[in-house]
């Protein structure tokens, strides 16, 4: 699984959203990157934040993933891209195309450490034979280009990239003002976008605004990270 698409970046959005940020970084198979106020790349240095460590995380990619060992006295919130948020323990191994890191600092500024690779993507699903009403039981059909999108406009803010802090999903009738379409539209296409999520095994079902669904579709490879870090 090793690739030679490996890159880091770190940026740091201060209090009015503006994104400070370096170039990407290209990282080789097994090199360690060390990051933080006195590492190999500079965190927490402009704008200056002091509660960022020294030595606040380092990253390799290994050969089943990153690996990301975590030094930062305040901790560090693993983001992998279109999936929840989680405190990263000490050592951990991560198999995901893009996965942010926000190094906790100072309240007002959110730090982040972006790891991106291609070569770690999520296979998107091959389409099977069978008609476009009926589906296997083996698994669902991909979603259509309306499906997507729908679904895509909905949680926009949950895969950003960047990851927003907090995001937040539209509201259905949103959704409709935005693709030019009825708030029924968009909640049928969501309801098809959702049933496949259960065919792929998602437990529970709350409203169409409910992220579960959409974290089960791209653990399954049903959405893929577009476009570049802005």
């Amino acid at each position: 699984m090793l690739g030679m698409t490996a890159a880091i970046q770190v940026l740091c959005r201060d209090r009015d959203g503006v994104l400070h940020s370096g170039p990407p970084h290209p990282v080789t198979p097994g090199e360690a990157v060390l990051v933080g106020r006195e590492g190999d790349l500079a965190l927490g240095v402009e704008p200056a934040d002091p509660k960022v460590s020294r030595r606040a995380v380092e990253v390799t990619r290994t050969g089943s993933g990153w690996r990301v060992d975590v030094t930062n006295r305040n901790g560090v919130v693993v983001h992998p891209w279109g999936q929840p948020p989680g405190l990263a323990p000490a050592s951990s191994v991560h198999v995901w195309p893009r996965v942010a890191l926000r190094v906790a600092g100072r309240p007002e500024l959110q730090h982040w450490v972006l790891l991106t690779d291609d070569a770690l993507r999520v296979p998107r699903p091959v389409p099977v034979p069978g008609t476009s009403l009926t589906e296997t039981a083996d698994q669902p059909r991909p979603l259509t280009w309306p499906q997507e999108q729908a679904v895509r406009e909905l949680f926009a803010e949950l895969l950003a990239w960047p990851p927003l802090v907090p995001a937040t999903p539209l509201q259905l009738k949103q959704v409709g003002t935005r693709l030019g379409l009825k708030t029924e539209t968009v909640q049928r296409r969501l309801e098809e976008v959702r049933k496949k999520a259960v065919a792929l095994g998602l437990s529970r079902t709350g409203s169409l605004t409910d992220p579960e669904y959409l974290y089960v579709l791209v653990r399954a490879g049903y959405l893929e990270p577009a476009g570049d870090a802005r």
